[in-house]
Order: C-alpha cells, then structure tokens, then sequence
C-alpha cells in the first residue's frame, strides 16, 4: 500500500507546473486562424462520437506550447454521447502541430483557466448542416 501511495503521489508531482510557466504559455495567445479553424472541424470527425450533434460550440485562442511548433487549441461544446444524449458542455484540448490537430485531450485542466479566450465556433455547429 505505501509502494502505490508513493507512486500516485510521484505522477502528481511530475505533472506539476509553475504559475510562471503557465503565465508564459498564456502570454502566446493568438486567434485561431481559418485554416486551423478548418482543420479542427474536418478532425471533429474522429473526435466526437456525434459530431453532427454539436451545438454551443466555442473555440479559444491559440497558445504555443513550446518551441518545436507543437500548439493548443480548445474547443468547449455540447455534444451527444455513445448513448444519444447530450453530455453538457465539454472542454477539448486539440494539440496542433504545423496547423494540423495531432491529438486531443479531453477535459484539460488548461482549457478552464479564466485567462484563456473564447469566442463562437460557428463553424464546427455548422456540421450538424451536412
């Protein structure tokens, strides 16, 4: 029992970050472009169990993650689940790399910090159009 109270307690801590740290990542923000707008919503494809159900969608501002061109964008909104109702609204980190999505995280920490901004994405509602 203390070998796995030491081990949860060691993968908390390597996850930790500084406030300074995410200062400086917050400090990058820029508007998505339209091409990465685009991207995102051809990816919400494999992200969303039913991405034609999406609705109250939000995108934030694009932070730099580090210097090697490895991105973050996050997408709030409300989607149907694998059981056909609606889950609430979710937060989604979209990692890009070069302007295209290379992965996701759902429910990031980072994307509910009150310093990132949001703004409509009326692009990705326009799914449920197809």
């Amino acid at each position: 029992m203390k070998r796995l109270t030491v081990l949860s307690a060691a993968l908390a801590l390597a996850g930790c970050v500084t406030q300074e740290q995410v200062d400086k990542v917050v400090a990058t923000q820029r508007p998505a472009t339209t091409a990465e707008k685009s991207a995102i919503v051809s990816a919400a494809r494999d992200y969303f169990v039913d991405p034609y159900s999406v609705r109250d969608a939000e995108i934030s501002n694009v932070v730099r993650l580090n210097d090697q061109g490895l991105e973050a964008v996050c997408v709030k909104a409300n989607a149907k689940n694998r059981m056909g109702g609606y889950t609430g609204r979710q937060a989604t980190s979209v990692r890009l790399l070069n302007g295209k999505p290379v992965g996701t995280l759902e429910n990031a920490p980072a994307c509910y910090l009150p310093q990132m901004r949001f703004e409509r994405f009326p692009e990705l509602e326009a799914l449920k159009n197809l």
